[in-house]
Formats: structure tokens, sequence, C-alpha cells
């Protein structure tokens, strides 16, 4: 409709400026729709309508959200070349896009060429050269970072605290990230619901949930609201190191806060129960969510096929991923190994062939897990002739 009123516009004498044109080609970029934002700036270029610095910071940002790196740097130095010179919001562009590609040398770089540039970095920037340098877990890189922002005078915000405590928990540095969540404190900077989550994460990870629940409950008396990705970090925690009775407490209170449980959190109780061996709770769970209208998803059947394999109900298990495909989840390739893995390790050998060439033949690839497995099977060369055959042409597709 945009387009169209453009298109009026024009046939009303009404020409359009660079303004009418950056306006719809963010709004093609905000669509996915860079292809179509290209013709556009093309378009300008041919009418003599110079784009300035919005217009290129627009497509560069379209072109890194669609992975496409090349054209986005290709883009930049066109826009360069033409003497358009970029801002802060351009540069931050750049050092976001390369971060999140992991070619954070890359983006170091850019963000030194921006003091060669007399081009200010704030917030923005600061956070995404840490958050680069966390996905690739160089702590000290990143806390360097977090030290230059402040000594340059640009005050860490909430946001950037949450950077450095998800990559310290993810490092397995639980007392860095505590310490950051005591600092927040002392500078007034009230953590949020992210903060917590994170750490209790961090914790549950390392075998620790009761240190997380003690953070939980911590949360809760400042005032902060709990939502799903919450309770479902602990309940994950408790329940995959045997705190039953604790998760099921914290289901208790959820739903007294009137926050129902999604399929995610039903899931993580269905595997619970497994993992406690209380194999009818799991299956009264399963059957509970049609009763209650939750759609199950492909990784609910998956849990619920790995926990009957693991009790030794081959044939349950196989009926239940039958019907998976009845309801309209197509099994994947984690579904295929987990039950193919299943049949292998109750020695039903015959059924796991039959499995491995049905996956063969959706073109899917195994993972390292059936593939150690089969290794294992030194009698059985039918079934590794066929999983390599399946793994060659997965990796072909791929």
């Amino acid at each position: 409709m945009a387009v169209q009123v453009f298109k009026k516009m024009e046939q009303n004498g009404c020409k359009p400026d660079v303004v009418t044109y950056n306006t719809i080609i963010d709004s093609l970029c905000k669509d996915r729709l860079v292809n179509d934002a290209m013709e556009l700036l093309s378009e300008m270029l041919d009418r003599a309508i110079p784009p300035n610095v919005f217009t290129y910071s627009s497509i560069v940002h379209g072109f890194f959200n669609l992975g496409q790196l090349n054209d986005a740097t290709r883009l930049f130095k066109e826009m360069v070349g033409r003497d358009v010179m970029p801002n802060t919001v351009t540069f931050n562009i750049l050092v976001d896009g390369l971060c999140k590609e992991g070619m954070v040398s890359e983006a170091q770089r850019v963000f030194e060429t921006m003091a060669e540039k007399n081009v200010e970095p704030d917030i923005y920037t600061y956070n995404a050269l840490m958050d680069g340098y966390c996905l690739q877990r160089q702590m000290n890189e990143a806390k360097k970072v977090f030290e230059i922002m402040i000594r340059e005078g640009c005050a860490p915000d909430v946001h950037s605290y949450n950077i450095l405590i998800n990559g310290y928990c993810k490092s397995r540095g639980m007392d860095e990230a505590k310490s950051l969540l005591a600092e927040m404190y002392h500078k007034a900077l009230n953590p949020d619901t992210v903060t917590y989550s994170t750490l209790m994460q961090g914790l549950c990870q390392l075998g620790r949930p009761k240190e997380a629940l003690n953070l939980f409950k911590e949360m809760c008396s400042s005032g902060l609201l709990p939502d799903r990705m919450t309770y479902s970090i602990l309940l994950d925690g408790f329940c995959k190191h045997g705190y039953l009775d604790e998760a099921l407490k914290l289901l208790e209170s959820m739903q007294e806060k009137k926050l129902e449980p999604d399929i995610v959190l039903c899931t993580i109780l269905i595997e619970g129960m497994f993992i406690a061996g209380k194999l009818e709770v799991a299956k009264e769970l399963f059957s509970k969510l049609f009763a209650d209208g939750i759609r199950p998803t492909i990784r609910t059947y998956s849990v619920m096929i790995k926990g009957l394999l693991k009790e030794g109900l081959s044939d349950e298990a196989y009926d239940l991923f039958r019907k998976m495909e009845d309801d309209g989840f197509l099994p994947d390739s984690c579904s295929y190994n987990v039950i193919i893995q299943g049949f292998l390790q109750n020695q039903d050998s015959s059924t796991a062939i039959r499995l491995i060439d049905e996956m063969v033949g959706k073109r899917f690839s195994a993972d390292s897990s059936t593939f150690q497995m089969l290794l294992d099977l030194e009698s059985h060369d039918e079934i590794i002739s066929q999983f390599m055959r399946g793994s060659s042409q997965g990796r072909k597709m791929k």
C-alpha cells in the first residue's frame, strides 16, 4: 500500500525526495525485502537523488539480518566511496553484524576505525562488541571493553551487565557473574528478570539448583515478577538433578500466580518424571496435554519416545513415533536418532535397521552418539553400511 501511495504521489506531480525513498527502503529492509530496497537505491541514483547515511545504513542492516555479509560490506564500501560518511549508527550496525557472524577481530578493527574517523562510540557499540567477545568465550577481552566503556565516560546499563553475566555463566565463571550482580546493586543499577534468570541457568547447569532457588527468592523479594522462562530454567534444573518435590512445588507456585505452564514447561516436567523413574506420571502428563488443549512439539514426542525406550517399552515407543506423524509432526533427524539409539540399546537391531533405512530415504543424517553405538556393534555390518550411506547423503544435502 505504501508503494502504491508512492506511485500515486508521482502520478500527481509530487516528486519524491530522499526522505520519501528512505521511508520505503527502511520498511522494506525491516520486512527482509532487501533486494527490493536495492532496486529503489538504484532508482534514486538514476534520478540523481543522492542517498544519505540513513539510506545506506538501512540496507546494510538489512543485509546483515539476512546473513549476507559480503553484500553488507560491499555496500558499506560503496557508501564511503560516494563520500557519504558513516555515523555511529552505521558503525554500530557493522560491529553488531560482524560479532554475530563470529568475526570479532574484524568488529574490533571497525571499532578502532571509529576513533580514526572521529565518530564517538555509544553504549550500543560497546555492548555489541562485548557480546561478540562473550559469544567467543573471550571473557578477558569482553571485560576490557567494559572497562574502556567506563573509562571513556559511557556508563554501562543493565543490558551491559547482563551481557557480561551471560558470558561468565556460559564460561562457568559463576563467581565473576555473581560479583557483577553485587556490583550492580552497589551502583544503584537494578537487575532485571533477565539478570536473575541468566544467573539461575548458570547455577543449574553446574548442578547447583538450590543456589538458583535462593536467587529466585531474592528476585521475587525485590519486586521482580518471574516469567515462564525463569520458571522453565528452575524446573529444568530441579528435574535434571533429582529435586522432583521442589519442581512440583515450583509448579504449584506458578499456577497460584495465574501463570499457566506452556508446552516448554510441560515437556521439562515429563522429562523430569522419566529421569525420576515415574513412568506412569510422565504418561499421564502427556495425555493431559491434549485434554488441556496444549499442542505437543516434536521435542515433546522425542522426550516421550526416549523415556519409553529407556523403560524397555519398545512397542509403545514405536507406536508413538508413528502417531507423531499422524498428528501432523514429521519426524526430524533428532527424532530418528532418538528412536534408533533406543532400539539399539534394547538389542532390537532389526527395527533399528528398518528405521535407519527410512531415515536414509528421507535424507536425514545421524549424530555422533548413534554412530558410536553402531561402531560398537561390530557384527552388524549391514547397519553400519546403511548408516554410512545416510551420513554421506545427509552431508551432501547440507
